[in-house]
């Protein structure tokens, strides 16, 4: 018998999370008052909509280059979904060349998900509950070289598929390198239901989104969203 999402965070390992350090990383989604916390539901209830209409779960934030705001947007958006009562929601680290959602956290995984993947760890003892409800946590503990080969490795598919099949009604986002400086994401996307693109506004080229939209186009490209400047 399978356990449920609420039994397995119960089991997880759990680390309080620093609101001062939040903000100052720009995570206000935990804030209900916040003006910007506004903004994520917006986003939340889009995406909540095409993954419904496609009857989907799993979504890959990726964006052009790096520092145009994409772990922003993915730890965001990630708890304002777990915000919502009817969700649980897993959010993966998949950045395994520069992985960033741990850092924005304050969060020091031992191990990670590279960990995983080479065989030094299962996967119960790299989740991490942030005593946010209905919100897990699986994240990247250092850069790694081999990044690449290690995303589209049968060991990183079989999980994404086992990820996917355990919960069927767990919404699961990853955290995606960027699709035009590297090559890491290509051999994972076939793996993720949907996709959305993060632009930063007044820095990404109008060449630069031209050809990150041809990339993504065949990956069920959800949307894009403008993120200000940092």
């Amino acid at each position: 018998m399978q356990s449920s999402p609420a039994a397995d965070q119960a089991q997880t390992r759990c680390v309080s999370l620093t609101p001062t350090l939040l903000r100052a990383h720009r995570i206000v989604s935990t804030e209900v008052q916040h003006p910007v916390t506004d903004v994520y539901r917006s986003l939340r209830a889009q995406v909540l909509h095409a993954l419904h209409s496609r009857d989907k779960t799993t979504i890959g934030i990726t964006s052009a280059n790096h520092g145009e705001g994409k772990t922003l947007t993915a730890i965001n958006l990630a708890i304002a979904m777990a915000m919502d009562v009817n969700h649980t929601v897993l959010l993966v680290d998949a950045d395994l060349r520069n992985p960033g959602v741990a850092d924005c956290l304050g969060i020091e995984p031992t191990p990670g998900l590279s960990d995983f993947l080479i065989g030094a760890a299962a996967i119960a003892d790299c989740l991490i509950h942030p005593r946010i409800e209905r919100l897990t946590i699986l994240p990247a503990k250092s850069r790694i070289g081999n990044s690449a080969e290690l995303l589209s490795s049968p060991q990183m598919l079989y999980l994404a598929g086992e990820l996917k099949e355990r919960y069927p009604d767990r919404l699961i986002i990853y955290d995606l390198p960027p699709i035009l400086t590297v090559g890491d994401a290509i051999g994972f996307l076939p793996a993720v239901d949907t996709t959305l693109l993060v632009v930063r506004d007044g820095a990404t080229r109008a060449t630069e989104l031209n050809h990150a939209l041809q990339l993504l186009a065949g990956y069920n490209l959800i949307g894009t969203v403008l993120n200000a400047a940092l």
